[in-house]
């Protein structure tokens, strides 16, 4: 049975935390005025797809700002790994069947993005996760700030890195994807993932996606043409503004 036309709970999670490494408070930065994580809840608010939204958090500064705003949240433990564990006991406190994560980084999705992100996840029979992945420039896949990834047959994942893959050896100009920071996972399978030891691969190149594929994961992809801009490093918050300024001008002028 498809989840989209069930009962199944479907709930959106948005980990946020303060201490990234590579940007020290990065939830609350301010683009155009306004912190990214609420861009990002008020994206996934617009949702039709899903039930419910939280941010899952282990801050108290990130704690007063969704109280003060009425954005939903869950503390959770601060000694998880990555934000999929995060996500993960957000998805056992509040009993969902599947989890949508969306990354507190990417402040440039439209609901429409997520929502058609969530209906493209569902028409895969079976998955462990399900993650989305867009064209990129050879310059891009370049930049070790962007995870990039190669499709296999059936749109499933082969492979993540921050080096540029594949390897261009024999001039044949090959196409370069990133990974969109969106993922859906049925509630068995982000417990599955969570209970998993650290994966060699993955502390070498610092992405948990690589565990899913050092363990053997079923890892899907759905392609999307939609540009975005994710902030990584404090100076995406520029990149990020000027996207969002072109946007609402466009919509403006139409």
């Amino acid at each position: 049975m498809n989840p989209m036309s069930s009962t199944k709970k479907v709930v959106g999670v948005i980990p946020a935390r303060m201490q990234s490494s590579r940007f020290y408070g990065k939830p609350l930065a301010k683009i155009l005025g306004k912190e990214m994580i609420q861009w990002v809840y008020e994206i996934c608010m617009g949702c039709k797809n899903l039930k419910d939204v939280y941010v899952a958090t282990d801050h108290k500064d990130i704690q007063k700002f969704c109280e003060a705003k009425k954005m939903r949240y869950i503390m959770t433990s601060p000694q998880h790994r990555n934000c999929s564990e995060r996500s993960n006991e957000v998805c056992q406190k509040v009993g969902a069947d599947y989890v949508v994560e969306i990354q507190g980084d990417e402040p440039t999705l439209l609901s429409q993005d997520l929502d058609d992100f969530i209906e493209g996840a569902f028409t895969f029979k079976q998955f462990d996760v399900v993650t989305q992945y867009a064209n990129i420039t050879e310059a891009q896949a370049h930049d070790p700030q962007i995870v990039k990834l190669v499709v296999g047959p059936d749109n499933k994942a082969l492979f993540f890195s921050r080096s540029c893959i594949p390897h261009n050896f024999k001039n044949q100009k090959p196409k370069y994807y990133k990974q969109v920071g969106l993922y859906l996972w049925p509630a068995a399978a982000i417990r599955r993932f969570s209970q998993t030891p650290k994966g060699y691969l993955e502390s070498i190149e610092d992405t948990h996606m690589l565990r899913l594929i050092e363990y053997g994961f079923d890892v899907r992809l759905v392609y999307t043409k939609i540009d975005t801009v994710g902030v990584d490093v404090p100076e995406n918050i520029t990149q990020a503004e000027e996207f969002l300024r072109k946007r609402q001008h466009s919509i403006v002028k139409i």
